[in-house]
């Protein structure tokens, strides 16, 4: 292949990449950065914080999904998927995370059903608050 071919078609992919790379993977429907995330970046213990946030976040769209009838019916917004910084909490300054929830029937774009879950920070325990439309 002849150097101009070469950098004709380096060219092309650079600019493929560079347009794809622009364009938003999925759709939000929660703030970009939670308190909850923040608040655990400022405090001593900052790793283990981010670490206990991460598994809360897990366990609350796990319960997320098994409320909501498993994942052949429903499925959690990408802010659940993601870092922990996007997940939609609220840190209760008692050990607990209180998370919301959004999410639909696979495939979704716009969540129909919200659900709100309390984890403990200490013994795991995850408490579903609210379970239905979104509000």
């Amino acid at each position: 292949m002849n150097s101009a071919i070469r950098k004709t078609a380096h060219l092309g992919f650079v600019l493929t990449v560079l347009a794809f790379g622009t364009l938003p993977a999925h759709a939000q429907t929660t703030p970009q950065a939670s308190a909850c995330a923040t608040q655990a970046i400022a405090s001593d213990n900052a790793v283990e914080k981010i670490n206990a946030l991460g598994r809360a976040k897990n366990l609350a769209r796990q319960a997320a999904e098994a409320t909501n009838g498993g994942l052949g019916k429903y499925r959690a917004d990408v802010s659940m998927h993601g870092a922990v910084s996007d997940a939609p909490c609220v840190d209760n300054g008692n050990g607990t995370w209180t998370f919301t929830v959004k999410g639909g029937k696979p495939g979704f774009t716009t969540p129909t059903q919200e659900t709100v879950v309390t984890v403990d920070g200490s013994s795991w325990q995850v408490t579903v608050d609210y379970n239905g439309a979104v509000r």
